[in-house]
């Protein structure tokens, strides 16, 4: 009986020994595999593109530099239209395919990170950090050629983009479908508006302008189910009843044509961009991104 009680004894230690060593190499592991996620979570910049498939964009640009958010440094904001090899398509603002995706590719190559329009929003006026550099691609008119050109070349490259869209313009012929614009949205491109009618704003009465940009705000955020936050002005023409019909039509930026980059110095509705014309090389596409002087 002793005997039995002794081993009994000496099973249970051993049996206690074992279950505190397991116990310590949980928690050794635990502490390891804790620390290593801690080390992770603090040098990773994490900037949320509201990408419909979950997928992040310029993810090998971005680094843990960032503007701090009580910095001014500009963004350049950079404007295209038509992405078109069609030769009857003659016009400064008309740049062929590849020499597209030359600029898209120069930018990618200088390491900067193409923001969405939440972000720029962000660092201007919520002081929230971004990458240092930054840069936001935009297209004017919504035309047909930036869903077919334009989209598979960003897609290919990751990047982020905010195409304004004229929101009664969508024939599916010279300008993109509703179907496209949608496609777009749910992709993660930003789809913002250029007025309902592209009416030159600065011709028209203040309540003809709240019209134009009130109506094409709701229309657009009718089809794609998001909110609309930016404006871009017709040819960049504004005057002071624009600059009041945009705040009460309920966007937050508004961007003119005038170049220079976008910073906190800027009125909200009077953002500065950068039009890109078909004459631009990769060594002009740096210039603009990192020696453009207002």
């Amino acid at each position: 009986m002793r005997k039995r009680r002794r081993k009994k004894r000496r099973s249970n230690k051993k049996f206690i020994r074992i279950s505190q060593i397991m116990i310590g190499i949980i928690l050794v592991v635990g502490i390891i595999i804790g620390f290593n996620q801690y080390r992770i979570n603090k040098d990773k910049v994490v900037y949320s593109n509201d990408v419909a498939n979950g997928q992040s964009s310029d993810s090998d640009n971005q680094s843990n530099e960032v503007t701090a958010a009580n910095d001014n440094k500009g963004v350049p904001v950079l404007c295209f239209h038509s992405i078109s090899d069609d030769p009857k398509a003659k016009s400064s603002i008309v740049i062929p395919k590849d020499k597209f995706k030359q600029d898209l590719q120069a930018v990618k190559d200088y390491g900067y990170t193409t923001l969405t329009i939440a972000q720029l929003n962000d660092y201007l006026f919520n002081n929230k950090p971004i990458p240092k550099k930054s840069v936001i691609i935009s297209f004017d008119d919504g035309y047909k050629d930036n869903y077919t050109n334009a989209f598979p070349i960003l897609k290919e490259l990751n990047m982020n983009a905010t195409i304004f869209v004229i929101s009664s313009y969508l024939d599916g012929q010279v300008y993109m479908t509703p179907d496209e614009v949608k496609e777009l949205s749910n992709y993660g491109i930003d789809i913002e508006s250029h007025t309902f009618d592209h009416k030159q704003l600065s011709t028209l009465s203040y309540d003809e302008q709240y019209k134009e940009l009130k109506d094409s705000k709701d229309s657009l955020e009718k089809l794609i189910g998001k909110p609309v936050t930016a404006i871009a002005y017709p040819e960049g023409k504004y005057n002071d009843d624009t600059k009041k019909a945009v705040v009460e039509a309920g966007y937050s930026m508004g961007f003119t044509i005038e170049r220079g980059y976008a910073d906190k110095d800027d009125s909200r509705v009077l953002l500065n961009r950068i039009c890109i014309d078909y004459t631009y090389k990769p060594s002009d596409i740096k210039k603009v991104l990192e020696n453009l002087r207002k």
